[in-house]
Order: structure tokens, then C-alpha cells, then sequence
């Protein structure tokens, strides 16, 4: 195989002040802020002030946006260093640049109009996504479909799908009742029957039967739903490009295709205040790109005339191996002769199966520096924790798996208008880029941002008026008293280090400063006077925000979790998503400092090529660019 050694421009080499100094090709939003705050560039390049409003409140205030009339003179921009990075919608060139996350998220699910009527049918649609999700049928239409990506995030719980039932078919009413007399299941798809969409990889209906991610999911949707009421169940799609969430929001049709947006308005109202929506059936991800370094092919190690370049070569070999992506992981996996993984125990190796390889081998621990030790030593491929582990020892990735996590309420009339003045708040938080501000504040907190809810106008999502205030809002506004729910015991508070301690007067961490954030929002609407007050419990406390005696919950608790055996989805009401949490992986970071085995370049490079190599091969094949610390050596004899 050959090696991949990428060589830096002369000008790249020329910035690098000395041995110690980092390379600063931009390959996480991190970087890309760090570059920002930096300067001096601080262009970045976009194709209209709606696509750079869309994710500005993940970027440092110090960018300045530049808009570019089509995507070749932005791919220009950024290989001749007119601008920093820059964004497109879909996923850019990878074969030309570095791509990098947004850590922005827009979650897609089935729609349908709010109502009694739509209870069973909506349960019906929960139970299959659920079904897709255990299944690992999210990840089967990605990997049949590339360059698509699709990311996790769950809202309903997936590890027992028996806790997740269908409504027994003779029981069913509304438009569930409806679709089993007819034996026809209607969506809403967007486009003309006559003139179809072909969003390639995502969807192509110009094709018969059509192919892409969005058909092959609605395939393996509709055979979990087959299975619960009948192989004679047809799907029918309703071809409209208007007037088409009418007919969702009058039931003649029974719902959209999952791929309609979320966070949308519908007569210029959230469509989250008008609608009712699935469990969340995957997640669209931007992605940020910008300048790769170029890179030269050298067969082999004896290609390299001198030691220098032969260690160089020798050490992005073993960089090359490294696991760094859940794409990469699986790879290794599907070809190795490695296939073991670490967890600390049999759920938590549950709670990502959907999303791994089917050959992986789950090895079970009873603590994390077990997983590390073993990690370390090569024994297993990867590993699971709870948290992120020690970066300094090993690389991290994403599992591509995300926990929204939203204020709770009571399911009932008396929270509409709280609810309504929490989500007001929570858009505003967004919109003023205080998500940011609290991860910066409380590293290594990341927090990414899923949102059920945007607007770039916040006229659009106004404060309820507190003259007319009901139920839970009029209470918190005649006692000048938020109440919310808190997990811990007014003895025993929480230190969650940099998520938040609570022993602390007042409070640290990312959560307690996402909360001052919030009420200051909150209190500009309804007066400073209003006070926050934590109720401490570690049991009972949902009961207590069911009756309404607690207002809601803090912001922090898990969204896909189950009450009495069943999604927390059908018995809470939940406000627009503040954040997701995103669970990491971790593998073995390669060694590529061997000055201990001697000065000399000769005694270095006789210990990096006789060092065992633990990684599949085929995860090499993978240009890993975004790890070139090597080429710090490299530059020194350019």
C-alpha cells in the first residue's frame, strides 16, 4: 500500500516558528474559532446572509462573512486563502478540502396535526422509528447511499422496543383507525407527481422505484409497521409543493414524509406550537470546510532519499492507522482480525450497537481505566465511556449519536403558556450565541446545537402577554417564583465538574451559566424579580412536575427517557431542544515520539518501523490530513 506523505507549501512550512509550534490546518469548529479569535484572517465564506445567519451563533463574534455568488468562486476563496473556511448546504469536496462539523443539527421526523385524533397513529409511527433505530436501519440506508450521512438523535429510548408498543389494531381510532380500514397509509411528499424530485443520494423519485436514503428508509419504516398491522398496507404518496401541510393539519393526510423540516413555521408560528412530531428519526449535519495541505505519494519507505524523510514517512504511516472517525472504526471492524470493544457494561454497549458494525465483539469492564489499560495495550480496538476520555492519550470521535436535552413539563392545557414563554426564551439564548458562551466558559464541556426550533426573527416567537397569562405562567407570575425541578438533595448537591457543580455558591459549569443566560431572557419579558428555585429531589420529582406543584424540569434532563414503562414523548411536554450531548468513542493513539530510543534520526526510525502495529490496515487507506503533526519534522529539511 502505498504512503500518503502529505508535504506543506513553502509558505505553510515558513509559518512554522519552531520545533514545538502546531500545525494550524482547521479541522474542528474549535480551530476554526480559535483561528477567528486569532485573526489575522477572519473572512469566512458563505452564499447568502440566510446560510450564514443559519450558523453564526456557533461561531466566534469576530467573523466576518463574506457572501460569494456560487460555489466555485467560494471553493476558490478558500484554496487561495481569501477566506478562512467557509459553508455550503450538503457535504463539499472532500477529495479538495478538510470538512469539518458545525456541531449544528436539524432534526427530521414525521408530522402530523396535533389532536386526539392523531394519538394512536402518532404511537404507531413512534413504535416503527423505534423499531428502525434497534434495528440499525438508520445506518443501513447511510451506508447503502454515500456520500450521505446521517446523524442519531434520539428522542424516544430504542434498547427495548417492546417498551415502545403498537396500539392494538382493534382498539384504534382517529387515523390510525382510518389507515387499517383502508389499508393505505398517505404522506405528504414534496414535489409535483409529474415532475419529481431527484435529490440524489438523499432521494431520487424520478426513479422507479425510487432509491437514496429517504426511500430506504421509508421501506425499512413501513416493514416494521407492516409487521405490527398487515403485509397488505400500501404506502401512498401525495405529491405537493403547496398546500400541503393543510391537508396534514385537516387528516386527509394522515401525515409528511420524515424528511420535512422541524424547526420550520407554519403561518408564520413554530410549527412546533401547531404541529405534533414523531420521535426524531435522524439528523442533518452542516459541515464547514477549508484549505487541505497538498500531499505527495511515496511508494514505499525506501522511496525516501534521506533518514529525515524516511522517519517522517515511517510516522504518518502509523498516524494514517489511527481510528478517528465512527466511519473509520467500523471499517477496521468489517476487515480486521481485531474486532473486540470495551464497555462498562452491557447497556452501554447496547446504547451504540444500532450505529457499530455487526461483526464487533462487545468485551464487558467494571471500570474506566480498565477500558483505558486495555485500549492502551491494544487488546481491544476502541472503547466506550460514559463522558470524554483523556484526549491526551487517545483519539476521540463521535459515535454520530446525540441526546437532546429540553425543559419538561405537564402534558396539559395549564402549560401551554409557560411552555410557550420557555421556548421564546430558549430561541433567544440561540439566537445571542449563549450556548457558546457557556461551553467556552467550561471547558471541556461541548455542547452541540439541535434545534427543534429557529428563528432569525424573534418577533415571530413572542413572549406570552402576562396580562393574559393561564395555567403554570400566570402561577410563576403571581408568585414571582420559578419552581424547577433539580436532581440531587438539598444536602447533597451535585459536582458534575464542568457540567455543574452545585455545591458552589453559585453554582458552576455549563449548565447553571446556560440557566443565568436563560432567566435573563425570562426576566426582561416578566420582570427582574422573579427568582429561580431549585426543588432538590432524586425520586419523585416527575410526579411533582405531572401535578404541576414543580413548574418543570431543569434543562438538563434526558429527553428519550421512559416514565411507568413508556416514552417520556407521550406523557411530557417538552420545550424547543436546548443542546445535544454527543457520546465519543475512543481509540489508541499512535506513539510518534521516539527520542527515547536515541538521538540519532537512524535509532528512531529502526524503533518506529519495529513497533507492533495494532490497527487494521484498512482503516490506513483513509487520508487522515487533520493529523499532520509529523510534517513539523518535515518542514525542517523541505
Amino acid at each position: 500500500m502505498p504512503l500518503l506523505l502529505a508535504l506543506l507549501p513553502s509558505l505553510a512550512c515558513g509559518a512554522v516558528t519552531g520545533a514545538g509550534s502546531e500545525l494550524t490546518a482547521i479541522t474542528s469548529r474549535q480551530q476554526l474559532n480559535s483561528a477567528l479569535e486569532r485573526g489575522p484572517q477572519r473572512r469566512m465564506g458563505f452564499l447568502s446572509e440566510a446560510n450564514y445567519r443559519s450558523v453564526h451563533t456557533v461561531l466566534s463574534q469576530k467573523v466576518e462573512p463574506v457572501y460569494f455568488t456560487n460555489t466555485a468562486d467560494l471553493y476558490e476563496a478558500v484554496e487561495t486563502g481569501n477566506v478562512v473556511a467557509a459553508l455550503i448546504s450538503g457535504v463539499p469536496d472532500e477529495s479538495k478540502f478538510g470538512v469539518f462539523s458545525t456541531e449544528l443539527f436539524s432534526p427530521r421526523s414525521f408530522q402530523m396535526s396535533p389532536g386526539n385524533e392523531t394519538r394512536d397513529l402518532m404511537e404507531a409511527v413512534d413504535a416503527a422509528v423505534v423499531r428502525t433505530h434497534h434495528a440499525g436501519d438508520v445506518r443501513k440506508a447511510e451506508r447503502s447511499n454515500p456520500p450521505f450521512r446521517a446523524a442519531e438523535i434520539h428522542t424516544c429510548r430504542s434498547e427495548e422496543p417492546e417498551l415502545v408498543p403498537f396500539p392494538v389494531a382493534e382498539s384504534a381510532t382517529g387515523l390510525l383507525k382510518d389507515v387499517l380500514r383502508k389499508q393505505k397509509l398517505r404522506i405528504l411528499a414534496y414535489g409535483e407527481d409529474k415532475n419529481k424530485p431527484d435529490w440524489h443520494q438523499d432521494g431520487n423519485y424520478t426513479a422507479e422505484p425510487p432509491t437514496g436514503f429517504w426511500p430506504d428508509y421509508m421501506e425499512l419504516f413501513m416493514k416494521h409497521f407492516r409487521a405490527a398491522y398487515g403485509d397488505d398496507i400500501q404506502l401512498e404518496r401525495v405529491w405537493m409543493q403547496a398546500g400541503g401541510t393543510e391537508e396534514v393539519l385537516s387528516g386527509r393526510v394522515h401525515m409528511t414524509e420524515p424528511y420535512y423540516i422541524h424547526e420550520n413555521f407554519h403561518n408564520n408560528e413554530l410549527k412546533k406550537w401547531n404541529h405534533r412530531f414523531s420521535c426524531v428519526v435522524m439528523g442533518y449535519e452542516q459541515y464547514f470546510f477549508a484549505k487541505r495541505p497538498s500531499v505527495t505519494v511515496i511508494d514505499d519507505l525506501g522511496a525516501a532519499e534521506s533518514c529525515e524523510m524516511k522517519l517522517a514517512a515511517c510516522k504518518y504511516e502509523r498516524l494514517n492507522q489511527q481510528i478517528v472517525s465512527r466511519a473509520m472504526l467500523n471499517d477496521a471492524l468489517e476487515t480486521g482480525s481485531l474486532r473486540k470493544m470495551g464497555f462498562l457494561s452491557q447497556a452501554n454497549y447496547n446504547s451504540v450497537a444500532p450505529i457499530l458494525s455487526d461483526k464487533v465483539e462487545p468485551i464487558i469492564f467494571t471500570s474506566s481505566q480498565e477500558v483505558f489499560d486495555a485500549v492502551t495495550a491494544g487488546s481491544v480496538l476502541a472503547g466506550l465511556i460514559s463522558g470524554v476520555p483523556d484526549e491526551s492519550n487517545f483519539t476521540t470521535f463521535s459515535t454520530d449519536m446525540i441526546s437532546p436535552r429540553s425543559f419538561q413539563l405537564m402534558s396539559s392545557a395549564e402549560s401551554r403558556d409557560l411552555l410557550r414563554a420557555i421556548d421564546a426564551a430558549v430561541v433567544r439564548t440561540h439566537n445571542a450565541g449563549e450556548l457558546l458562551a457557556a461551553e467556552q466558559a467550561n471547558p471541556p464541556f461541548r455542547a452541540l446545537e439541535v434545534h427543534t426550533c429557529r428563528a432569525d426573527d424573534l418577533n415571530l416567537v413572542p413572549f406570552p402577554n402576562a396580562s393574559e397569562a393561564t395555567g403554570l405562567l400566570k402561577d410563576v407570575l403571581d408568585s414571582r417564583r420559578l419552581k424547577v425541578l433539580a436532581y440531587g438533595s438539598p444536602e447533597e448537591k451535585p459536582n458534575w465538574a464542568q457540567d455543574g457543580n452545585y455545591k458552589v455558591v453559585p453554582p458552576t459549569g455549563f449548565w447553571p451559566n446556560y440557566m443565568e443566560f436563560w432567566m435573563s431572557h425570562f426576566r426582561a419579558a416578566y420582570g427582574n424579580d422573579i427568582i429561580l428555585e431549585r426543588v432538590w429531589m432524586t425520586s419523585g420529582g416527575t410526579e411533582k412536575v405531572q401535578d404541576g406543584s414543580i413548574h418543570m424540569t431543569e434543562p438538563y434532563y434526558v429527553y428519550e427517557n421512559l416514565w411507568k414503562d413508556r416514552p417520556k414523548k407521550w406523557s411530557h411536554e417538552f420545550s424547543c431542544v436546548v443542546m445535544g450531548y454527543e457520546q465519543n468513542f475512543f481509540a489508541r493513539r499512535e506513539l510518534l515520539d521516539f527520542s527515547a530510543a536515541g538521538a540519532t534520526c537512524e535509532l528512531q526510525l529502526e524503533a518506529c518501523s519495529k513497533q507492533n502495529m495494532q490497527v487494521s490496515a484498512a482503516a490506513g487507506v483513509q487520508v487522515v490530513w487533520h493529523l499532520l503533526g509529523f510534517l513539523l519534522i518535515a518542514c525542517h529539511f523541505l
